[in-house]
């Protein structure tokens, strides 16, 4: 055998001369385990539904952002400014609030802007956009018509009215 290697000893002592006791089993720890268990089941399963009945309930709010997204780039000024309007209001009624959804639109933008920071409320975007929709013609600077898409995507995301 070489010097620089060495030999592992081993003692081969007969498993009689230890006195091990019984493995103990370690799950389920105590009875009610598997209560605690089904309770965490169900109450991820509750979870995931109301999880799953919040999406399907704000559908309305993701086909709104997309039509504004997709269709504000083929509209005129005004046909732009009364898809804003006529958004708003769906969405109103599709939250219950028809009441508040057939306010005039002075009212009702009015009405809106007390439930929004003063960043995105609609009274920034000027008499155009109040008055826009029963103007025979209507031009918006690019700037203007981006604030009013801008605005209203907003509102569409955060509105609780």
């Amino acid at each position: 055998m070489p010097s620089g290697q060495t030999q592992a000893t081993t003692m081969n002592l007969p498993n009689e001369a230890y006195l091990l006791p019984q493995s103990i089993p370690m799950w389920p720890p105590v009875w009610w385990t598997w209560l605690l268990l089904a309770l965490l089941i169900l109450l991820i399963g509750v979870f995931i539904f109301y999880r799953y009945r919040r999406y399907k309930k704000r559908t309305y709010r993701r086909e709104a952002l997309t039509a504004v997204t997709k269709s504000t780039d083929d509209l005129s000024d005004k046909e732009c400014i009364l898809l804003c309007h006529e958004i708003i209001r769906r969405c109103l009624i599709s939250e219950n609030k028809t009441e508040m959804a057939a306010l005039p639109s002075t009212l009702l933008l009015e009405k809106i802007d007390r439930t929004m920071p003063k960043k995105y409320q609609f009274s920034l975007l000027g008499d155009t956009f109040f008055d826009g929709p029963y103007r025979h013609s209507v031009e918006l600077t690019p700037e203007q018509r981006s604030a009013m898409i801008k605005t209203t995507r907003y509102w569409i995301r955060k509105h609780h009215a």
